[in-house]
């Protein structure tokens, strides 16, 4: 056997193989749970396991345990953590993947869910008891035109809830559902995005917070009010003695 001959062999084993494991997104959706002292965001990737060997390979993962975000990006290079770094609480960190028997094909269903840190959400104080918070989108790692409007490809979709309760002020572009709590958008969307939402104390909340507030200046004036007696108490007793 030439040289050659091997060489091409051995690239076309090495080109089958690549291709044997070329595994394929079927959807892919982000999730974000908003409330002012918390964001939770779900990331779901659904993979097509098209052959024996990507059927194997997921297996043997699921089988090992694999628990990490570098373990399974093998599968798709959308799994990954699409907020700004230093916002995600890595720590917090959950990943569960399994085979989702309920649709044809039996396709890989990776989840990775994780904390983010409220100053996601910027503050606009409307009046003492309405507070409107919008989600900053620049502080997201996803795919951008150079104006900067988001790409949502066929395959994507965003859904935004916020607590109950709340309501939401701004949502931008149209969305395919809306209701009080729930905002969707299926690709393909290329846009620029808004989310921002309302939330509104009650009567009694604004009260209550007004007694709790008040309590804690005076417990924060105690210290100060013991240190202006004791001063007072010794100039008594300096002006006495003379």
């Amino acid at each position: 056997m030439s040289k050659r001959l091997l060489l091409v062999l051995v690239f076309s084993v090495f080109l089958l193989s690549g291709l044997a494991n070329a595994y394929i997104d079927a959807s892919t959706s982000m999730t974000f749970q908003l409330s002012p002292d918390k964001v939770h965001v779900i990331e779901k990737t659904v993979v097509l396991l098209e052959n024996a060997a990507e059927k194997s390979a997921f297996s043997s993962s699921l089988t090992l345990g694999k628990s990490t975000i570098s373990d399974w990006r093998a599968y798709s290079d959308n799994i990954d953590y699409h907020v700004y770094g230093p916002l995600v609480y890595v720590n917090s960190t959950r990943i569960v993947a399994k085979r989702d028997t309920s649709i044809p094909q039996n396709p890989a269903v990776i989840v990775v869910e994780y904390d983010v840190s409220p100053a996601i959400l910027s503050k606009k104080v409307k009046s003492t008891r309405v507070v409107e918070y919008s989600l900053n989108f620049s502080l997201l790692n996803v795919k951008r035109l150079q104006s900067k409007e988001i790409v949502l490809g066929n395959i994507g979709e965003f859904i935004f809830e916020i607590p109950d309760g709340d309501a939401f002020s701004t949502v931008r572009p149209e969305s395919r559902e809306t209701g009080r709590n729930l905002a969707s958008f299926k690709g393909p969307i290329t846009s620029s995005f808004e989310i921002a939402f309302i939330e509104e104390k009650t009567l009694s909340q604004e009260v209550n917070d007004f007694f709790v507030q008040t309590y804690s200046n005076v417990a924060n004036l105690i210290p100060l009010l013991l240190v202006l007696a004791l001063l007072v108490f010794v100039w008594f007793k300096l002006v006495s003695g003379d």
